[in-house]
C-alpha cells in the first residue's frame, strides 16, 4: 500500500502530467477546430437535414449524443495512433520507462492525459450542441452527476482499450488491420447511430449481439442519464457495465505492457 502512495512516485507522475498538459495546449486549437466541424456536421444532419427526410424528432436528442459518443471513441482511437507511432519512431517512451515509477504509473498518466484532452475537447462541444439543437433536444429526466460518471467512465474506458491496441498489437497490424478486424465488430455492434430498445423490439437476436460491444453502455449510458427516459438501457446497468469493461481493458493493457516492455 505504501508503495502505492510513495510520495516520489507521485512527483514523477505529476511531472509527466504537467508535461503532457504543454503538449494538449500545443495541439488544442488544431483539435478544438476539427472537433467544431464535426460538431456543425452533427447538428446540422441530426437537428435540420433528417428530420425534413421523415425522422421523428424524438431520436434528434439520442442521436446527437450517439454522435459525440462516436467522437471520443475516435478522439481514443487519435490518441492510440500518437502513442503507437511514439514507440515506433520518437521513443519518448523509453525515457519514461528509465524513470524510477512502476509501470502502472507511468500509463496512469497515458490515461490523465486523455481523459483530460477528452473533457476539453468534447466537453464544451457537447453544451454547445445542446445549445445549437435548442428546443430540438428534449431532456425528459437527466441525472446530471450520474452523467459526468458515466461521460467519465467512457473516456477513461477508450483510453484504456486504445492503449492496450497499441501496446498489444505491432505497428504494421495496427494500422492495416486494427479497424476491419478489431474495431469494426465493435463499432457495428452498437447503437451508436440507432436506440437499442428500437433495436430490440424489432431484432432482439442483433440487439443480444450488441450487449457484448462496450459502446452499447458508453452511448446507452449517455442517454439515460442526459436525456432519461425508459427508451434507453437503464444508468444502473450501463455504469456496472462500463465499470465491467474497464476492468478489462486494464487487464489488456498489463497484457500490452508485458508483451512490448517485457518480452521475455
Amino acid at each position: 500500500m505504501l508503495g502505492i502512495i510513495n510520495p516520489s512516485y507521485l512527483r514523477i507522475y505529476l511531472a509527466l502530467v504537467r508535461r503532457d498538459l504543454l503538449v494538449i495546449k500545443q495541439r488544442l486549437r488544431s483539435a478544438f477546430m476539427d472537433s467544431s466541424v464535426q460538431l456543425a456536421m452533427h447538428v446540422l444532419l441530426y437537428g435540420n437535414l433528417l428530420p425534413v427526410m421523415g425522422m421523428s424528432s424524438a431520436l434528434i436528442a439520442p442521436l446527437f449524443i450517439g454522435s459525440q459518443a462516436n467522437s471520443m471513441f475516435f478522439l481514443g482511437m487519435g490518441f492510440g495512433i500518437r502513442v503507437l507511432f511514439d514507440i515506433k519512431f520518437s521513443h519518448f517512451i523509453d525515457y519514461r520507462i528509465t524513470l524510477p515509477l512502476p509501470k502502472r504509473w507511468m500509463f496512469a498518466s497515458y490515461i490523465t492525459y486523455f481523459v483530460v484532452e477528452g473533457i476539453i475537447i468534447t466537453g464544451p462541444l457537447l453544451t454547445l450542441g445542446i445549445i445549437m439543437l435548442g428546443s430540438n433536444f428534449r431532456a425528459i429526466a437527466p441525472n446530471i452527476p450520474l452523467f459526468i460518471l458515466t461521460y467519465m467512465m467512457s473516456l477513461v474506458l477508450y483510453g484504456l482499450l486504445f492503449l492496450g491496441f497499441s501496446l498489444y498489437y505491432r505497428f504494421d497490424w495496427f494500422m492495416e488491420n486494427l479497424w476491419p478486424r478489431r474495431l469494426t465488430f465493435l463499432f457495428s455492434f452498437s447503437p451508436v447511430f440507432t436506440v437499442w430498445k428500437q433495436i430490440n423490439s424489432f431484432a432482439p437476436g442483433f440487439a443480444k449481439i450488441m450487449l457484448f460491444s462496450p459502446l452499447t453502455y458508453s452511448c446507452e449510458g449517455l442517454r439515460a442519464t442526459l436525456i432519461g427516459g425508459p427508451e434507453y438501457i437503464p444508468a444502473y446497468v450501463c455504469i456496472p457495465m462500463l465499470a465491467l469493461w474497464i476492468s478489462l481493458a486494464t487487464l489488456f493493457v498489463a497484457r500490452g505492457i508485458s508483451k512490448r516492455l517485457d518480452p521475455v
